[in-house]
């Protein structure tokens, strides 16, 4: 009898493996795309990030180099669209306080007075 049911337990268990490792099975390829390619136009390369600016390429979505997120990747009709279109500059942080010497709490050096005119013309 003890057998019988341990024997018994063990089936249960194995049917339970078995049918959770098929339901696993099954929902990976509803999360995994089957398609090869990745993309078809470049809209369909949005979905990885909304803020870039990704191209396809032979089926595979790429980065621009475009920026900063928000530009405007289309021919300008505004001056505010001119002013935001895309580039591939980067913006670069400039220290003028290293540069210059003078952001270490000393006082600016005194003006020179203008020199004076000469009488005589």
């Amino acid at each position: 009898m003890r057998a019988a049911t341990a024997a018994w337990r063990r089936a249960i268990g194995l049917t339970a493996l078995i049918l959770g490792a098929i339901s696993f099975g099954g929902g990976c390829s509803l999360l995994v795309e089957k398609d090869k390619a990745q993309c078809v136009e470049d809209k369909d390369c949005l979905r990885f990030d909304a803020g870039s600016l990704a191209l396809c390429q032979k089926g595979v979505c790429i980065a621009s180099g475009l920026g900063p997120p928000g530009c405007v990747n289309r021919a300008p009709t505004t001056e505010d669209e001119l002013l935001n279109r895309c580039t591939t500059g980067k913006c670069l942080p400039f220290d003028n306080c290293a540069r210059l010497g003078l952001c270490n709490g000393a006082a600016l050096p005194a003006l020179k007075d203008p020199p004076q005119p000469d009488a005589g013309q």
